[in-house]
């Protein structure tokens, strides 16, 4: 990373929320692969300027696999100055102007086509970093969707507090780039029919219980939180209590805490280690 040791934790508060999302490229004939395509469009020479800041990434640095870069913004807004003036032994004023700005670092995953990046309250939020990146995106004709990856956790945990098991229904999309290890029977069913899609409804017999510890269960859950693509369902009783759980309905976050964001380098690498840890890598 050329050496950059700029402090990364200026300004920001003891913990920030980090996001993961799935690049997905609109296809194109003639495309190169992902990582020279999203390289060439996270150009620093590109602006964009919406309500009065002007959005633009710092040079990309190519790390182990990743593209590491910052988005950010710079508003200049009209400034007055008050000054004493000891000739004239008055207050004066004078017009200036004032230049504010914040960035967020993120990575990408070239290899899974995942974004991590960090939220920098209050100047950057959630909203405002993809609503940027996007917009970026687009102005370098690299059209693509940015779509938050949701937590597939807390399936299991939520089975064991059941005593019945009673249907589970999953739905798991056609991969791109590539399937996770564990998909398992959805990857047949997907390549074996050129399916766009696969769909399977398990019903456990009236006095019977689902394995909850399935491995098809298991491995759509793992493909959909890599993928962020498709749903799980499903419904089991505790007691006399029906219960239902679906996916997705928490979007996948972390902490970063401002002593593992010293420098540059240090949120980098941080954000790096966390999609190999969710997702891999």
């Amino acid at each position: 990373m050329r050496g950059v040791r700029a402090r990364a934790s200026e300004g920001a508060v003891a913990d920030r929320t980090v996001y993961f999302a799935k690049i997905r490229r609109e296809a194109r004939l003639f495309d190169r692969s992902f990582e020279e395509d999203i390289l060439e469009a996270l150009d620093p020479h590109l602006v964009v300027t919406r309500y009065r800041r002007s959005w633009r990434f710092s040079r990309p640095q190519r790390v182990d696999g990743f593209i590491a870069a910052k988005l950010g913004f710079v508003r200049i807004t009209p400034a007055a100055e008050t000054t004493y003036d000891e000739e004239l032994e008055d207050f004066v004023t004078t017009e200036g102007i004032a230049t504010q700005g914040s960035f967020s670092m993120f990575v990408i995953d070239a290899a899974q086509e995942i974004i991590a990046f960090e939220e920098r309250r209050p100047d950057i939020r959630l909203q405002s970093f993809l609503g940027n990146f996007k917009a970026l995106l687009a102005v370098a004709d690299f059209r693509a969707t940015v779509e938050l990856l949701r937590d597939q956790s807390g399936f299991h945990e939520w089975a064991a507090s059941l005593d019945r098991l009673v249907r589970v229904r999953a739905v798991v999309h056609a991969p791109n780039p590539g399937w996770n290890e564990d998909a398992g029977a959805f990857r047949t069913f997907v390549e074996d029919a050129n399916a766009e899609r696969a769909e399977v409804v398990a019903i456990a017999p009236d006095d019977g219980v689902l394995n909850a510890e399935a491995r098809w269960i298991s491995g759509a859950l793992d493909q959909i939180g890599e993928q962020g693509q498709g749903k799980v369902t499903a419904v089991g009783y505790d007691g006399q209590e029906q219960r239902r759980w679906e996916s997705g309905t928490r979007l996948r976050t972390t902490q970063i805490r401002d002593e593992d964001a010293d420098t540059t380098e240090d949120v980098w690498g941080w954000l790096m280690r966390k999609v190999r840890e969710f997702y891999g890598s």
